[in-house]
């Protein structure tokens, strides 16, 4: 099926790879059935974290590329970022399907800078799907647009007189509005309508074109959202009852004002549409990490669609920011009908090991309660759980990412906002090099939402009691935080945050010789309660499970050589 060596487990699958062969077809017959869902519909599939709901989707387009229901130069694969446009054209093109096209959901959007960061209220109200209506009202009643009652008898070219039919024009011009046919559209129809049964076409087109430009003015999409926002007038004139006066303020900024915000480059397209028609289209479109999409951006994806069929995938649990979304039907409603819609689940999980999941999957019934937890079938390393306090904290993040990294690791530090600098001046301090995002390897410093569909062979998540209380969907961010690991996780924060809090006797030798009862007087006692927390800290911060017992062997040694 797959233009590869081992068609049962693409090349990039190796965690499937590593689970028993019985593991193995369970888990890829459940996708398999997802991959050979028929073309002729939209089918959503939502899978929660590690069950491989990108590579499913990819599987799929390769299937039906072999089947020879797709053509690959007519098939769009639209993910959240560059960096996940790269992952998914190589393994494409590691199959040997080198012409599909890959874009981040901003690089499909029109080219323009974005120098403006817009208050929370207007990203919302930008992305909201009623902004399309206002577009097109405001397209239509633009300035400089002539009415019927307007139309010149006639129009002089080269000095000749070219007689208009006043009754054809009102008819073109009112299918055109109808049609809400783009402006090279009714241009086409306008010259269609004029040059019938004439003697004379060139200087009837050239008539054509110039009652046209009367009509339907060439416009550009920066020019006509420019002089829209820098309109309280056209704003309102537009509104069709459907905006308050607020949310008209909020719109409108200064005419001198030409920076762009990242909600704009939605509307401009939507501007695009309007005046020039569709873009470039694909007869398949899949759309990865849907679930934050504001309708606007739907609807710009959506446009790429020739036939409306699509495959949407995503997971409502993780779904953040102004967009969150509790259920798949907003999301729906911006997508093309013309397909019947399929909802479907991934319901193995097996990139992420039990040990972690497990732990994570104790938010959901707060996170998202209508989304079942994905049965997990690849079992790892158990947490790293450590207690820390705002004296401690940065340095134990620093040695438990530079201990993952020393193993050859990818490594996300996974902090809340408050915590930013002082993890930042941790790591400085301690010669830990580090990067903001995730663009190469190395450990990569992330804002839990920054992390959403990446993978990292270690987590080290960052007070989750600060991430939960900063944000109304923190239970959210968290489960994102806890579920970004395929092999280690620590969390680092103070106590009353964590989990469970461990206690010497979980990562001390508990042979019977180490067992030996021996009083104490309080002062003594609280000296070694000290001494050995400290131990354990540094050990449970640098150190994975696996090597603490050589740890302590090595630390009896040097203690007692001779023993």
């Amino acid at each position: 099926m797959f233009r590869q060596a081992d068609p049962g487990v693409p090349a990039d699958d190796d965690l499937l790879a590593e689970l028993g062969r019985d593991a193995v077809a369970t888990v890829r017959a459940a996708q398999d059935d997802l991959v050979r869902a028929p073309l002729d519909r939209l089918l959503i599939i939502q899978g929660g974290p590690g069950t491989g709901k990108t590579i499913t989707a990819l599987r799929r387009v390769a299937w039906l590329l072999d089947e020879g229901l797709l053509d690959d130069a007519e098939t769009l694969v639209v993910g959240p970022s560059a960096a996940f446009a790269r992952y998914s054209d190589d393994v494409l093109t590691s199959w040997g399907y080198d012409r599909v096209a890959h874009r981040s959901v901003t690089a499909l959007l029109p080219d323009v800078a974005v120098t403006v960061d817009e208050l929370p209220q207007v990203t919302r109200l930008k992305g909201e799907a009623r902004m399309a209506r206002l577009l097109a009202r405001a397209f239509e009643e633009r300035p400089g647009s002539s009415s019927p009652g307007e139309l010149p008898e006639s129009i002089e070219i080269e000095g000749r007189t070219i007689r208009l039919d006043p009754i054809a024009l009102r008819r073109v011009i009112d299918t055109a509005r109808a049609s809400e046919a783009a402006p090279i559209a009714r241009r086409i129809l306008l010259r269609a309508t004029l040059v019938a049964d004439t003697r004379d076409p060139r200087l009837v087109l050239e008539a054509a074109d110039r009652l046209a430009e009367r009509l339907w003015p060439s416009l550009d999409p920066q020019g006509f959202l420019r002089e829209l926002f820098g309109s309280r007038e056209l704003l309102a004139s537009a509104a069709g009852g459907e905006f308050t006066d607020r949310e008209i303020e909020s719109l409108h900024r200064p005419a001198d004002e030409h920076g762009w915000g990242e909600t704009d480059l939605p509307l401009l397209d939507e501007a695009a549409h309007l005046i020039d028609g569709d873009p470039k289209g694909f007869g398949h479109v899949v759309v990865d990490e849907a679930q934050d999409l504001s309708p606007m951006q739907l609807r710009a994806i959506a446009r790429r669609s020739t036939t409306g069929s699509m495959t949407v995938i995503g997971d409502l649990a993780q779904s953040t920011g102004p967009w969150a979304r509790d259920d798949w039907h907003d999301l729906i409603a911006q997508l093309p009908s013309a397909q019947p819609h399929e909802h479907r689940e991934l319901r193995f999980g097996y990139r992420i090991p039990r040990q972690i999941f497990d732990l994570a999957a104790e938010l959901l019934p707060m996170a998202a309660p209508s989304v079942p937890a994905p049965l997990t079938v690849r079992d790892g390393a158990d947490p790293v759980i450590v207690p820390a306090d705002p004296g401690t904290r940065a340095s134990l993040v620093a040695a438990a990412a530079a201990g993952h990294a020393e193993q050859g690791r990818s490594v996300a530090v996974l902090c809340p906002a408050r915590c930013r600098a002082e993890i930042i001046a941790g790591l400085d301090a301690e010669g830990v090099a580090w990067q903001p995002g995730a663009a190469g390897p190395g450990i990569a410093l992330l804002a839990p939402h920054e992390a959403k569909g990446l993978e990292f062979d270690a987590a080290v998540v960052v007070e989750p009691g600060h991430i939960l209380d900063d944000d109304p969907r923190g239970h959210r961010l968290l489960y994102i935080a806890l579920t970004r690991s395929i092999g280690h996780l620590h969390l680092i924060g103070a106590p009353e945050d964590l989990p469970i809090e461990p206690t010497v006797s979980e990562i001390s030798d508990t042979s019977p010789e180490a067992a030996v009862e021996i009083e104490l007087d309080a002062a003594t006692d609280e000296t070694i309660n000290m001494t050995v927390q400290s131990m354990a800290e540094s050990l449970l911060g640098t150190l994975t499970p696996e090597l603490w017992p050589v740890a302590l062997s090595r630390l009896e040694q040097l203690i007692n050589p001779e023993a």
